[in-house]
């Protein structure tokens, strides 16, 4: 296998992307800034020194040709700077996972949600699906992890005072 690199321009131009409007009025704005970590935006997403892309162990993905055509440039950027990539090159733990693609604030009422689709699944039999979710600085809706927090940390509280007090009780 040779490995391909997925440059950001390759990602703008052939990446899904979703528009989101309240029904009837214009686009509401996502915010796609700081949906990465920003370690991986600093280290770990950068193009080394010395890095020949014309090296037989490398191939250019399949679509680099129209990229290259549409934008004009044929190098390999030194910085990877869309933050979408980022998230989509992370590696993910399960066969099952979610990447984020932006945070919205809606107000309620009616939406339409448009989807450019353009990274075909269908060669790996992979599957697509979007998640709006609701969430605070603590996270989602859903108790389970901060219930969990909660036990874990009682738990360990409890554990230090018993071996305090086993501590105490056992000196000579």
């Amino acid at each position: 296998r040779t490995p391909i690199n997925r440059s950001s321009g390759i990602n703008a131009e052939y990446g899904d992307t979703f528009k989101i409007n309240r029904m009837g009025e214009k686009e509401t704005t996502m915010n796609t800034t700081n949906i990465s970590w920003e370690t991986d935006r600093q280290y770990k997403f950068i193009v080394p020194e010395g890095f020949q892309s014309n090296s037989p162990n490398f191939s250019w993905p399949r679509d680099w040709k129209i990229w290259q055509e549409k934008s004009g440039e044929s190098f390999l950027p030194t910085q990877v700077n869309d933050e979408h990539l980022i998230n989509w090159m992370n590696p993910a733990a399960f066969p099952s996972f979610t990447k984020l693609y932006a945070r919205v604030r809606l107000n309620p009422g009616e939406y339409q949600l448009n989807i450019t689709y353009r990274y075909q699944v269908k060669d790996f039999r992979g599957s697509k699906f979007i998640r709006l979710a609701e969430t605070s600085w603590m996270g989602g809706r859903s108790l389970f992890l901060g219930s969990a927090y909660t036990f874990v940390g009682i738990a360990c509280l409890l554990a230090a005072l018993f071996f305090i007090v086993v501590s105490r009780k056992t000196r000579t």
